[in-house]
């Protein structure tokens, strides 16, 4: 029983990390598909949850070759026009690189859920979705199926505070 959390930048990074801390204390196993390990060691991110990179992918993909060519001949260049159809290609290769590496470490009969953790995910999440059309796909985490499970750990969750200027009634 695992869950898969799919974050290319940290701008949600305390919400992924609650949800991994949330599973992690039921004892689900925890992944993240993410671009770099050390912005999410920074904020925070269990060490049990493994980490799945794709920045060694990234830069041995022929684009970004390609850019680093462009930038060593043309800073100008670089910046004016390939850096603009970059990142026009870059869900692109980001998906090549995930399918290359990710798809075949992560054991996908054990895993329950595909968590999309923000928007520059959304292409990796729709192509593994399609995938295994049997995964639960969401941009937050299910927390129904594990609501029940024994605690492994002493949860040190803090309840959520209610957001600013919103009233919330219980119908």
């Amino acid at each position: 029983m695992s869950v898969l959390l799919v974050a290319i930048g940290t701008t949600r990074a305390r919400a992924a990390n609650d949800s991994a801390a949330y599973l992690l204390a039921r004892g689900v196993d925890v992944g993240l598909v993410t671009v770099e390990a050390g912005p999410w060691q920074e904020a925070g991110l269990d060490p049990r949850v493994r980490i799945y990179p794709l920045q060694a992918g990234e830069d041995r993909h022929p684009l970004a070759r390609l850019g680093r060519l462009v930038r060593r001949v043309s800073g100008a260049l670089y910046t004016k026009v390939f850096s603009k159809f970059y990142r026009l290609l870059r869900p692109y290769v980001m998906w090549r690189v995930a399918r290359r590496e990710v798809v075949r470490q992560v054991d996908w009969s054990t895993v329950e859920q595909l968590v999309i953790c923000d928007s520059h995910a959304i292409p990796i999440g729709w192509h593994l979705a399609k995938r295994h059309p049997e995964l639960t796909v969401g941009f937050e985490l299910d927390r129904a199926p594990y609501a029940a499970a024994v605690l492994t750990e002493p949860a040190n969750e803090a309840p959520t505070p209610e957001p600013a200027g919103i009233e919330v009634v219980d119908a």
